[in-house]
């Protein structure tokens, strides 16, 4: 006959249910949620008259634009109680004005949950603030503002918590005698027991799991308890059957099957091994693919792992007969050819994988031709160890991808020191911000006919160790790290506050452009940056030309067409710079909100024998009633021809090149200034 199944938890019920903690629990559980509820009504009631006593100085403060008032009227919000911070923010969610009451004590993780999860939702509110006395022909308000108060939710947990501490402890001691004999029967029924499987447990070989079964304690052979340890038994045993299967999972990309980095280094080492015992060379390939991302994009990442599924077996299918294919990750493919002796037999099989790699591939509807880049180290020539020959052949890739697509290069030493060379860059560059080592040069645009300076175009310079560095030395640098959007945001500081200044001390308007690189142009603080800094030194937006490259705007044009209008909209000048060396088509063109075209230095030089091209963009120009700028004009030859076309205003070395502030200055200021002093 089965025996009966004798639950135990049926056992640690009976226990349970005689114990009065479980009532005094019960009780303080329900004492805390009224508080929570009473101190969150009264917390809500005082958050709408708060803003209701702020709401009408806060929109005029906002609709004058009056930042002291501002923080005058959200100042006094500090003083209420719990209060941590206020914000204003204009119609377009760009701060005005905030203050805060700064920090407050960290306190403990437990603690801020529980802070989230009593008063989360009413840590801040917000009210839209609307133009005074303005309803639009729609019956609509305008709005101008929103008000943002932030709560110290921490503060009001603590003093919530504080009026429950008397209650808790009674209610502690109440129960601490009732879970003394509890944990005294749970020790003997409970405690006991699972001590026993854990001791198990910690004594089970990791390497043969099933070889250290839990023993089954008699007591609990027909209760939970039982049930675990033959449950646990059984899961040992499968473990150990799926442990081999992850040993082989741990060493292959999950995704195409081929050896990960893991079993790459192990294998290059043993390659290594052997090598030196036959003493002889073999080669690296580092493969990245381009446009990778591209498909990724636009055909979606289920298309995309197909995609590299199908690179693997196509890179696997060529070199399989002479090495090993493994994934480093992403697009990045290694090919550890230990077939290969030689750069000749390198640069063949390169080209042998070119051709089968570049073979037109179907995924679903859609044609799709890879390309790659291929970095080439040698051993023992580019590298000893696993790591070396890696890194060498990644350098040498990127140097083979500033080739342009499908291109192979082998790794040199100075490629490592190209490398060095960067980084040390990169860092001085970080310095040279702090350090406030770049300066900004000038260079005059004038009008072609009269002679007269019209504007003028910000270049940056590094004024490092009293040297100046030209910006080709590090502005690429600045690029591919990042750094050249804090540098750009430098300029357009510098340029308003030299705008200001020179109002200020010449009474002249003199228009600046500044250059913004394409990941500059990208980022999406660019367009506030450059309307804060209008605001903050109170220039008109009409004195500072934004200069975008062609190929810039040719990246994402529907966006490029969204921020230039945001720009033009506020009253800045939009440059295209270097126009005729880009892709753009006259359909675009006519889309873009620009106000001037500059003519690339490229095609001024060639004035006046080669002049098609500098024609065109000047009656382009001309028919969409664009302002166009020469740039690069050197010689009396070039500037004769452009005042024959009627082009409007030149820039070059033919009348200055790029002068320091106070040089500037004094060469196109302080002399008209000095002679109308004298009148």
């Amino acid at each position: 006959m089965k025996e009966r199944f004798k639950s135990l938890t049926w056992k640690q019920t009976i226990l349970v249910v005689s114990a009065t903690l479980f009532f005094a629990v019960a009780i303080f559980i329900v004492e805390i949620l009224l508080l929570v509820r009473e101190a969150r009504d009264e917390l809500k009631v005082n958050q709408h008259e708060l803003l209701d006593s702020v709401e009408q100085p806060a929109t005029n403060a906002i609709w004058a634009l009056d930042d002291i008032l501002a923080a005058q009227t959200i100042q006094g919000l500090l003083k209420v109680e719990h209060v941590q911070s206020a914000i204003l923010e204009l119609d377009d969610s760009t701060p005005f004005v905030s203050v805060n009451n700064g920090a407050f004590p960290i306190q403990a993780q437990i603690f801020q949950n529980i802070s989230t999860q009593l008063f989360g939702d009413l840590k801040l509110i917000s009210r839209e603030l609307y133009r005074p006395f303005y309803i639009d022909n729609s019956g609509n308000e305008e709005m101008i503002g929103t008000l943002i108060v932030s709560y110290d939710t921490l503060g009001l947990t603590n003093s919530l918590l504080s009026t429950l501490r008397f209650n808790l402890w009674a209610t502690l001691a109440r129960a601490f005698l009732l879970t003394l004999l509890l944990s005294i029967i749970f020790h003997r029924f409970l405690t006991q027991p699972i001590a026993r499987i854990s001791a198990a447990i910690d004594n089970i070989d990791p390497e043969f799991p099933s070889k250290n079964r839990l023993p089954v304690d008699t007591a609990h052979s027909n209760d939970e308890l039982g049930l675990v340890t033959s449950k646990l038994n059984q899961i040992l045993i499968q473990f150990e059957r799926t442990q081999n299967k992850l040993r082989k999972m741990a060493t292959r990309d999950p995704l195409t099957g081929l050896p990960n980095r893991a079993l790459l280094l192990e294998t290059i080492a043993v390659t290594i091994q052997r090598a030196k015992q036959q003493q002889r060379q073999f080669v690296l390939l580092f493969i990245d693919l381009d446009r990778f991302k591209t498909v990724n994009d636009s055909l979606g990442h289920e298309m995309g792992d197909q995609f590299l599924i199908r690179v693997s077996r196509s890179l696997e299918l060529t070199a399989g007969s002479i090495g090993t294919v493994a994934r480093l990750g992403g697009d990045e493919f290694v090919v550890l050819a230990d077939g290969l002796h030689s750069p000749t037999m390198a640069a063949e099989f390169v080209d042998k994988l070119f051709k089968q790699l570049n073979a037109p591939m179907k995924l679903n509807e859609h044609t799709v031709r890879p390309a790659a880049s291929v970095g080439i180290a040698i051993y023992p020539d580019d590298g000893l160890r696993a790591e070396d020959l890696i890194r060498h052949a990644d350098i040498a890739m990127y140097s083979a991808k500033a080739a342009g697509s499908n291109q192979w290069a082998f790794f040199k030493s100075q490629m490592t020191e190209r490398a060095a060379v960067r980084l040390r860059t990169e860092a001085s560059l970080h310095e040279a911000l702090l350090n406030k080592e770049f300066v900004l040069f000038f260079q005059p645009k004038l009008d072609i006919h009269t002679s007269e300076i019209v504007g003028c175009e910000a270049l940056i310079r590094w004024q490092k160790d009293g040297q100046l560095v030209s910006p080709v030395s590090f502005i690429p640098i600045a690029e591919e790290t990042g750094i050249i959007i804090p540098i750009g945001r430098w300029v357009i500081e510098q340029s308003c506050k030299t705008i200001r200044d020179w109002q200020a001390r010449y009474n002249l308007s003199l228009p600046i452009a500044i250059n913004v690189s394409s990941q500059q142009f990208q980022d999406q603080s660019l367009i506030p940056d450059i309307k804060q800094a209008a605001l903050r030194y109170q220039i008109d937006p009409k004195l500072l030309e934004i200069e975008i490259t062609e190929t810039s705007l040719m990246d994402d044009i529907e966006s490029a067409i969204v921020k230039l209008q945001q720009l033009k909209t506020a009253g800045f000048g939009i440059a295209v710079d270097d126009f005729g060396t880009g892709y753009s088509s006259l359909s675009y063109l006519r889309r873009l909100p620009i106000t001037t075209m500059k003519i690339d230095r490229g095609f001024v030089s060639d004035l006046p024998d080669d002049s098609a091209i500098a024609s065109t963009i000047l009656m382009l120009g001309k028919q969409l009633n664009l302002s166009i700028v020469a740039e690069g004009i050197e010689t009396q030859e070039q500037l004769k021809w452009l005042q024959d076309q009627d082009c409007q205003i030149g820039q070059g070395f033919y009348f200055s090149q790029p002068l320091a502030k106070q040089e500037f200055e004094n060469k196109y200021f302080e002399p008209a200034n000095a002679a109308v002093n004298d009148k």
